[in-house]
């Protein structure tokens, strides 16, 4: 989540520097509930220590609106679609949110 955040805000600084402005915090989508409710929560538990230097990043772009946290379920983040396999119906879905069209050889 550190990297994609930092991703985001340097994509919005670039867009910023071309006169692009932003008045909505950038959603970024995640599968993990408990990645989510590390970075909304202030306080740290042992299990966490060695993730709380990417979690500071995180939790101070999410607390002054650079971001976002919707939770996603894993079944319907479009991003597997390039990167797991899936049975047709699950494919054939994921393609359609993609807008795209599956030509047919004949």
């Amino acid at each position: 989540m550190a990297s994609t955040t930092k991703e985001i805000v340097w994509l919005r600084w670039l867009l910023a520097d071309m006169r692009v402005f932003f008045s909505h915090p950038t959603p970024m989508d995640c599968d993990n509930q408990s990645s989510i409710q590390i970075t909304h929560n202030s306080i740290f538990h042992e299990r966490t220590k060695y993730i709380e230097i990417d979690c500071h990043l995180t939790r101070h772009h999410l607390k002054h609106g650079t971001i976002t946290l919707p939770f996603v379920p894993s079944s319907l983040q479009i991003a597997d679609f390039l990167t797991k396999v899936h049975s047709i119906s699950h494919f054939c879905f994921l393609v359609g949110k993609l807008s795209i069209l599956i030509a047919v050889a004949s």
